[in-house]
């Protein structure tokens, strides 16, 4: 483990839960890593599906407004791709997954590059967001070092900013209702 619970380079567990009917694995990170004495199934479950990672992604980035390839923070680091396990974790942007089983790696069946690339995700997140907040060179060569052993050739990180419609969402609404008002004035007064 690196020097800080927010710069982990290993999960706390994985784990096996349905979502819509549909079994998945994923990482589990305890709650308890971050300071807080409590039930050991609290926690965040990063599902190793990469789309899914980057819907919950989007919706956080929608909910706040704000794009996280500039605005990342510690809090953010594991939480931002991952399901919460109980209601009291939940922020507004985050799904709750209350029901699934610790498994053991060696009973892992995803596909062992999505594995790695959900595990290069956070470590290229945990680099960059240390970098930028100068924690100790052993950290972040730690990190690096780790991340190296994950990485693939296939791996392409996940998008940590809006797409241009959900930017620029609430201008184009204002913008419609501004057309629509002057048709309806025209139409009025005509």
């Amino acid at each position: 483990m690196s020097a800080s619970n927010y710069y982990q380079t290993k999960p706390d567990g994985y784990v096996r839960f349905e979502r819509h009917g549909k079994s998945m694995e994923g990482e589990f990170f305890s709650y308890e890593s971050f300071g807080d004495d409590i039930d050991p199934k609290w926690g965040y479950i990063r599902p190793f599906n990469r789309v899914i990672r980057q819907q919950l992604i989007d919706n956080l980035q929608a909910r706040h407004g704000i794009d996280l390839q500039t605005f990342t923070s510690q809090g953010d680091l594991i939480t931002c791709d991952a399901f919460v396990t109980h209601k009291d974790l939940q922020a507004a942007h985050q799904i709750v997954i209350e029901s699934f089983d610790f498994i053991d790696e060696s009973e892992l069946t995803t596909e062992r590059e999505l594995i790695s690339n959900c595990r290069a995700d956070l470590l290229r997140r945990q680099y960059i967001v240390g970098v930028q907040l100068k924690q100790p060179k052993g950290s972040l060569d730690n990190l690096n070092a780790e991340f190296l052993k994950w990485v693939t050739p296939s791996y392409e990180p996940l998008r940590y900013e809006r797409k241009w419609f959900t930017k620029h969402r609430e201008g184009l609404l204002r913008f419609a209702m501004l057309v629509v008002v002057t048709v309806l004035a025209y139409f009025h007064f005509s």
